[in-house]
C-alpha cells in the first residue's frame, strides 16, 4: 500500500486543490491526467483532499477492463447482422428459466408487494436480474473504482462519463462506510445484482419498505433493496403501470412501414396506415409508440415498441436487450401461470 499523503502534499499555483502526488500504480503517461482528475473531484465535486489521494494512490490502472470496453477497430468488410432471436435465446435458456422460476417461487410475495408499489411487474424485474448477472450468480470481480478511473484515462471519448462514475463512487463508498476500492463489479463499474452504475445507486437506490433517511440499501445481497431499486429505476425512467411493453404486428399486409421504424410516432397513424398490434393496447392514439423489425426464427418481424420498452431502454440503451427483457418476462409468465 502506498504512504499515505501527509502534510507533504503540495498544491498547483493558483489552485485551492492537493494534486502534486504520485499515483505510482499508473503508468506514468497517466500521472499528469491523474492530477488533473484529483483536482476535478476536489473542485468539482466537493470531495476532501485527505479523502481523495488515499483512495486514488490505493486504485490501480486495470488493462483488462480497457480490453474488454475498448470497441473494436473498424472492418472494411460489412458485419454480417446478428438477430434478435440467437441474442434473445441465450437468456431463455433452460437454465435460466428455472432460475427464474426458483427465485419467483422464493420471492413471490416480495415480487407482487413491489410490483404493488412502483408498477413495475415482477416479471420484467427478473428479466433484468436474468440478463445482469444471472438472478446473482456472476456479480463481477473487478474493482469499480480501479475501472472507472482505467476507462477515464485510456478511453478519450467516454473521459467524461467515467469521471462522473468516478466521483460517484467515491461518493458511494462514503455513503456505505467501506473503502472505495473493496467496491466489486464489472469491468465497466457497474454494481450488484442489477449492476446499477454508481450514479444510478446513489439516484435510484432505495431500501425497502424503509424510511427516508434510513440505511444504504444493499444491491448485492439483499433481493428486497434490488428488486425495489431496479423498479424505481423504471419510474424514474417513465414507466407506466398497466401498459404493455411490446406488440407483435398483426394486419400490415401492403402497407408502407418503412416511414416508421426510425423515431417514435402517434399509435394512431400507425393504425391509419394499417400497421395494427395483434393485441390490442386500449392506449389513446396520441401514444408515442415505434416500429421495430426484429429478426425472429420466422424470419423479418415487426413489433410496436410502447413507451414501457423505451423506459427499459433507459436501463441498456440497446434495442435487443430491451426486447429481451420483455421475451423472458413474457416466458417466465407462462411458466409461473402453467
Amino acid at each position: 500500500m502506498p504512504e499515505q499523503p501527509s502534510a507533504a502534499l503540495t498544491q498547483k499555483a493558483g489552485s485551492t486543490c492537493v494534486s502534486n502526488v504520485a499515483f505510482q500504480n499508473f503508468p506514468l503517461r497517466y500521472q499528469q491526467r491523474m492530477q488533473e482528475i484529483a483536482c476535478h473531484l476536489q473542485e468539482r465535486d466537493g470531495l476532501p483532499a485527505g479523502y481523495v489521494i488515499p483512495a486514488l494512490q490505493n486504485a490501480r490502472f486495470n488493462a483488462r477492463a480497457v480490453e474488454m470496453m475498448t470497441p473494436p477497430p473498424p472492418s472494411a468488410a460489412p458485419a454480417t447482422p446478428y438477430p434478435w432471436w440467437r441474442y434473445r435465446d441465450r437468456f431463455l435458456r433452460q437454465n435460466r428459466l428455472d432460475r427464474g422460476v426458483r427465485f419467483w417461487r422464493d420471492h413471490a410475495a416480495l415480487l407482487q408487494a413491489v410490483s404493488q408499489k412502483y408498477g413495475v411487474p415482477g416479471p420484467i424485474l427478473m428479466g433484468i436480474l436474468n440478463i445482469e448477472t444471472g438472478f446473482g450468480t456472476f456479480l463481477g470481480n473487478f474493482s469499480v473504482l480501479n475501472s472507472n478511473l482505467s476507462l477515464a484515462l485510456a478511453l478519450p471519448g467516454r473521459r467524461r462519463f467515467f469521471l462522473h462514475q468516478t466521483a460517484e463512487t467515491l461518493k458511494l463508498a462514503q455513503r456505505l462506510g467501506v473503502p472505495p476500492g473493496t467496491l466489486q463489479g464489472s469491468q465497466a463499474g457497474a454494481m450488484g445484482m442489477s449492476q446499477f452504475l454508481a450514479s444510478s445507486y446513489l439516484r435510484y437506490g432505495v431500501t425497502w419498505n424503509d424510511p427516508p433517511g434510513g440505511p444504504m440499501p444493499n444491491l448485492w445481497h439483499s433481493p428486497a433493496d434490488v428488486l425495489a431499486s431496479t423498479a424505481n429505476f423504471f419510474r424514474g425512467h417513465g414507466w407506466q403501470p398497466g401498459q404493455p411493453v411490446l406488440s407483435q404486428v398483426s394486419g400490415n399486409r401492403g402497407a408502407n412501414v418503412a416511414p416508421f421504424l426510425q423515431g417514435r410516432h402517434p399509435l394512431a397513424r400507425l393504425r391509419a396506415a394499417g400497421i395494427r398490434p395483434k393485441a390490442p393496447s386500449g392506449l389513446p392514439g396520441s401514444t408515442p409508440v415505434g416500429l421495430l423489425r426484429l429478426q425472429t426464427e420466422h424470419g423479418p418481424t415487426l413489433f410496436i415498441a410502447y413507451p414501457n420498452f423505451y423506459a427499459i431502454m433507459g436501463y441498456n440503451p440497446n434495442t435487443y436487450y430491451s426486447a429481451t427483457v420483455w421475451a423472458y418476462a413474457e416466458a417466465i409468465t407462462r411458466i409461473i401461470n402453467g
